[in-house]
């Protein structure tokens, strides 16, 4: 028979090869989403489900499906077809109209998800809740026992944007942010703002973590050879303008376009390379057609979704980056051209203020000034020495700060704290 110390230390060796299981909750198609989870599934310690409306396809992870579940292969995106003789207002107008006489529709389909979430925690018997973002679905936890342990990473429109908006959908918003706050056992940001904006809505102070996840790979993302770069992407300006965020009204990439033509006039050899899936082929069509009414098309490219594993070739083969979203939080890849020492041009932004100094490490403009745009471009172009200081600076910054090394741990050690708590609570099934 085992003495009471021998019997504890087996029962202590048993729970610390348990692997924590940890459901995550996610919205959509997400590269976001995406590598957060993967940062899980890669680590023999934990075990992991995942909830959501779109299929990724993880190896080594239970997927649960929500009612507007999809299975494309990845990078695969829907087009929407958008009348071009309807104004971008009207377009809006009709989509406020279509969103309000779906209400009820989404009403039953949210009822069902709940219950299908339900389902997925008496299956998976998780540890804990993991939910990237409080956007539908993740709000759906709301429904589950108290006793199950939730964890929220907030995205900035959670907290610093949808949370200023008006209107009946915006109120609802705020509120579930409110309430998400109070009741998350954790919450984890990636910028300062969203700290302080986490506060001020009633977050407890304690509950809160500053956390930039999954940060810089640093030294996936080193500098490699740029002409060696530019030959693997088949490239053969002289110097390449990256933009790696996606096309819209919401990314300003329409600025973008009107700043090439005085970019141009100096730097006639200067290729815009546009990396991102999000706005899709219809949005590229317009962006194509103002282009060729500027006379600018052919110094424009578009590569669409490209896997995250070659993208530091595609930094490499660039002189400057740039990203004038008009709300922002805390860019991964903002901190991935750092890394790779590629000189960036941000939005004017808090959150991108506490990573880019205006004039020291990099430039800040206002997200719809294609004037002030063009000429920040023409500085990094025309001066390489401008372009090294802000490197230097740069890769100093976001080794001390964004390194993926460092802040991945923490967010595990997170998870693995938060667990803990649950293992006094009862089995997290529905009554």
């Amino acid at each position: 028979m085992l003495s009471d110390s021998a019997d504890t230390a087996v029962q202590e060796d048993a729970a610390s090869s348990r692997r924590t299981r940890v459901l995550f909750v996610c919205w959509g198609e997400s590269i976001h989403a995406r590598r957060r989870v993967q940062l899980f599934i890669d680590d023999p310690r934990f075990e992991v489900a995942v909830v959501s409306t779109y299929d990724y396809g993880f190896q080594g992870a239970h997927f649960f499906a929500l009612l507007a579940a999809r299975t494309r292969p990845a990078g695969a995106r829907s087009e929407r077809v958008r009348p071009g003789w309807l104004s971008t207002q009207t377009r809006e107008s009709l989509a406020r109209l279509r969103n309000l006489l779906l209400l009820p529709r989404e009403g039953v389909r949210s009822l069902k998800d709940a219950r299908s979430l339900g389902n997925a925690v008496q299956e998976f018997q998780p540890d804990l809740l993991f939910l990237q973002t409080l956007q539908y679905p993740c709000y759906l936890a709301y429904f589950l026992p108290r006793r199950l342990p939730v964890i929220v990473t907030f995205w900035n429109g959670d907290l610093t944007h949808f949370a200023r908006w008006t209107g009946v959908e915006m109120l609802a918003k705020k509120w579930l942010v409110r309430y998400g706050v109070r009741r998350a056992d954790a919450i984890t940001v990636n910028s300062q703002a969203a700290f302080d904006a986490c506060l001020s809505l009633g977050a407890r102070k304690s509950h809160v973590s500053l956390i930039r996840y999954p940060a810089a790979d640093i030294e996936l993302f080193s500098r490699r050879d740029s002409t060696e770069a530019r030959r693997r992407l088949g490239i053969e300006a002289s110097q390449v303008v990256l933009c790696p965020r996606g096309l819209g009204k919401f990314f300003n990439s329409d600025v973008i376009i009107d700043a090439m033509p005085v970019v141009l006039a100096q730097r006639p050899d200067t290729l815009f390379l546009f990396v991102s899936g999000v706005g899709g082929a219809s949005e590229w069509a317009r962006h194509m057609d103002r282009a060729r009414a500027l006379g600018v098309a052919g110094r424009l490219r578009w590569d669409g979704q490209v896997p995250w594993l070659d993208m530091p070739w595609y930094y490499s083969a660039s002189d400057v980056m740039l990203s004038v979203m008009t709300a922002d939080s805390c860019p991964n890849c903002m901190l991935e051209a750092m890394a790779a020492e590629v000189p960036v041009v941000m939005s004017d932004t808090p959150q991108n203020r506490e990573w880019i100094e205006d004039g020291g490490s990099g430039f800040l403009v206002q997200p719809r000034d294609p004037a002030t745009l063009a000429a920040r471009m023409l500085e990094l172009l025309q001066d390489q020495s401008v372009s090294r200081r802000f490197t230097r600076r740069c890769l100093e910054v976001v080794k001390a700060y964004g390194n993926a090394r460092v802040n991945v741990p923490k967010i595990k050690d997170l998870v693995l704290r938060i667990s803990r708590r649950s293992d006094d609570r009862a089995p997290a099934h529905l009554g």
